[in-house]
């Protein structure tokens, strides 16, 4: 290839992964983030719709540990992505249908939110090898870091979108038909996000995908690794965050009657709390060090859920919760930093795709217990806005006790390099989102702060 031809061929590779980044948080600020709302909506029981949080992204985790094997069958990266990214948009188009289904609506919601979160989490670590390919390293930080700020900006404004549509259709009584609004558009976005994957450039097209490990192979090689332990801690955490986390939405919207104006400001606030806070955390980690990092946000995450209790003597309830939810977009911003820098920048360049699937499923079998666990609670106390306030309080509760598996990770020596993030969803808990690392940004520390 000549070095014009390439040069063209990166300009419409970097093109079109803005594009995607671009369309991809469309969808996700219109999209999934609305599903426990609709699920309400619909008059699904509060249980089942915080289930409904949790279920799904535990059979897209069993699911997309097969993805390696279908990539080596397929031969290319990009075929398997543009094909689970459509796969995802149909998912979102056929989400109205719960409206029409009757008594099977809850089964449709299911299913349909399974395969998104299947078809979206099978192309994580694809797209991660993928990236690393097409984008050189010595633009990689610079560029998305750009590519994050239009994300972030996408997301925000489909996301406020979509909360200022539902709650006009509320005062006009065609919420539901809004809803599907939502969900079509969203489903369009995902489609313009598979175009634009599509029209980038695969140099490695036709070459299987060799040297992913197996899920054994992964859980063996932590056995015994600062980076399996600090995995308990993460897995002892999400047990405890996942008590109350998928709880959230049903105590807004049904028990405390918030307008969905309200719901996606609070959310909004979290994650803008967590996008100003990362370059901040950033700088502490280069001076500090990323382990002091991780203790503030380990500490500082433990009374977030549990903050939601002064609801029960405050009047300005969403002044208050504007509060807690910023200081918890700053406290999951180091947590989740932190984290990600000491779990992967201890595992070799070539075994992180593999660990990055095995992150996934990890994370959600911890947020299946913890929703259940949850459900339990609320299945034997009641639904009562006490025992939501009171799930909240033992949620904080187990957060402290996951320390005592902190404090058995030996120190690591982690550099704080640069690192973006790719959010998947927006949550009322969590720092008001869900993030994945982008992996090939690990190892490039040419810029000042420790997060894009």
């Amino acid at each position: 290839m000549s070095r014009r031809s390439a040069r063209a061929t990166l300009s419409n590779d970097l093109r079109s992964s803005m594009v995607d980044a671009g369309a991809f948080s469309l969808m996700v600020g219109l999209g999934e983030t609305y599903l426990t709302a609709f699920a309400l909506a619909l008059s699904v029981s509060e249980i089942s719709t915080g289930l409904l949080a949790a279920f799904p992204m535990l059979i897209g985790a069993t699911l997309q540990l097969a993805a390696p094997w279908c990539i080596g069958r397929l031969g290319s990266h990009r075929v398997w992505i543009v094909g689970c990214a459509t796969a995802q948009a149909i998912c979102l188009l056929l989400t109205p249908v719960a409206a029409i289904a009757g008594q099977w609506q809850l089964a449709v919601l299911y299913v349909a939110s399974s395969l998104y979160w299947a078809s979206g989490l099978a192309t994580g670590p694809a797209w991660n090898t993928w990236a690393e390919e097409i984008i050189p390293p010595v633009i990689r930080t610079r560029f998305f870091a750009r590519r994050s700020r239009v994300s972030q900006f996408c997301l925000l404004v489909g996301f406020a979108a979509g909360g200022l549509l539902l709650a006009y259709a509320k005062r006009n009584a065609f919420v539901v038909t809004a809803f599907s609004v939502i969900f079509i558009l969203s489903g369009i976005f995902r489609l313009v996000s598979a175009g634009a994957l599509y029209r980038q450039s695969e140099p490695s097209a036709g070459r299987a995908t060799k040297g992913h490990k197996t899920l054994r192979q992964v859980l063996l090689s932590l056995r015994g690794h600062a980076g399996g332990r600090l995995l308990m801690y993460l897995f002892a955490v999400q047990i405890a965050v996942q008590l109350s986390g998928p709880y959230f939405a049903p105590y807004m919207l049904a028990r405390r009657g918030m307008t969905y104006t309200e719901y996606m400001f609070l959310i909004a606030l979290g994650f803008l709390g967590k996008v100003i806070a990362l370059p901040a955390w950033g700088r502490l980690a280069k001076r500090a060090g990323v382990g002091p990092l991780m203790w503030i946000g380990a500490i500082g995450i433990i009374p977030l859920s549990g903050c939601w209790l002064g609801l029960q003597w405050i009047e300005h309830d969403v002044l208050y919760l504007s509060f807690v939810q910023v200081f918890g977009g700053f406290a999951w911003a180091a947590y989740e930093l932190a984290f990600f820098l000491m779990f992967f920048e201890t595992i070799p360049r070539h075994e992180r795709t593999s660990v990055l699937t095995i992150y996934n499923f990890t994370n959600a079998l911890a947020l299946v217990l913890g929703a259940v666990l949850g459900a339990g609670w609320l299945s034997l106390v009641g639904q009562s806005g006490a025992s939501y306030l009171q799930l909240f309080g033992l949620s904080s509760a187990a957060r402290l006790f996951a320390l005592v598996f902190l404090m058995r990770v030996p120190h690591m020596d982690v550099r704080a390099v640069a690192m973006s993030l790719r959010t998947l969803a927006l949550r009322p808990s969590e720092g008001g989102s869900f993030e994945r690392p982008v992996l090939s940004t690990i190892d490039d520390d040419r810029t000042e702060d420790g997060s894009s």
